[in-house]
């Protein structure tokens, strides 16, 4: 076998152990009895749709709280020069966003913490973006509102927070929302 044969072997069994990886998680995350959130990226829909609407200011300060592989960071460090930092538990889903992050030139630039985002302080970012499932937003909808900064906006991709009202949503092309933007303020 030549070389390139090698590598495209060895590329293969990569991809391979990624979606097995992958796949397990998923099904890892329905047994358990905490329900944190499964890994999932942030798909191409909504980062068009932010890309198109959101009007961020550069050199803020970005929280991606349960950022998994960091997609979301990057998409935001790219087109809006923010400052990030990015918070998960997920070991696998850190080690995935670290190989990506060097890969793509990312890898100096964003900052990344394995960390509970909960024992954090939020109060010192301007955005906080989460992509997380109604039943974790509502368990960290009174902590979050609690703890981030009076000016500071909340991304929400895809969910809504039960207690909040939000103060722009940004719809796709088939009018269906998919990204809510809070103030601290209840509206």
């Amino acid at each position: 076998m030549s070389f390139l044969s090698y590598l495209g072997l060895i590329f293969a069994l990569v991809i391979f152990v990624l979606n097995v990886w992958l796949i397990s998680l998923f099904f890892i995350w329905l047994l358990k009895k905490n329900k944190a959130a499964p890994y999932v990226g942030t798909f191409d829909k909504e980062i068009r749709l932010m890309r198109e609407n959101l009007h961020l200011i550069k050199w803020k300060k970005l929280a991606d709280l349960g950022c998994g592989d960091g997609k979301a960071l990057r998409f935001f460090v790219k087109n809006f020069g923010i400052k990030w930092i990015w918070y998960d538990i997920n070991i696998f889903a850190i080690l995935l966003g670290r190989i990506v992050n060097y890969f793509l030139g990312f890898g100096k630039n964003i900052k990344l913490i394995k960390s509970d985002f909960m024992k954090i302080d939020l109060s010192t970012f301007d955005y906080v973006y989460v992509y997380l499932l109604p039943v974790q937003l509502a368990f960290i909808e009174d902590w979050l509102w609690k703890n981030i900064d009076k000016n500071s906006i909340i991304i929400s991709n895809s969910f809504q927070f039960k207690n909040h009202t939000p103060f722009e949503v940004i719809k796709d092309k088939k009018g269906k929302w998919c990204i809510f933007l809070y103030k601290k303020e209840k509206n």
